[in-house]
């Protein structure tokens, strides 16, 4: 009786290249942040402000918010970061 040598681990060498791939794709899909919604407090937060200049920008037309019942307001993803994903600037700047 001769028996055929199986290399099991060929298998799983297989399967594990399989999964390499779906996990790279799966990283270099681009992300939709259509759907990120922000708070103030977080907004303030990622921007290194206080949650008052937050309101500030908010009643001054800077940020625009989509209110969420009587108190909660949301700030769109968009509202905070450009398109490269780099965040926008609100500081004042002085007009020469």
């Amino acid at each position: 009786m001769t028996k055929s040598y199986i290399d099991p681990f060929g298998q799983i060498f297989n399967q594990l290249n399989e999964l390499k791939k779906i996990v790279l794709e799966i990283k270099e899909k681009p992300k939709d942040y259509s759907l990120n919604y922000y708070t103030r407090a977080e907004a303030a937060q990622l921007l290194k402000l206080s949650k008052q200049s937050i309101d500030n920008y908010i009643n001054d037309g800077r940020i625009e918010v989509q209110e969420v019942g009587p108190k909660r307001k949301l700030i769109h993803h968009y509202q905070i970061f450009n398109k490269d994903q780099s965040l926008k600037n609100f500081k004042y700047k002085r007009k020469a």
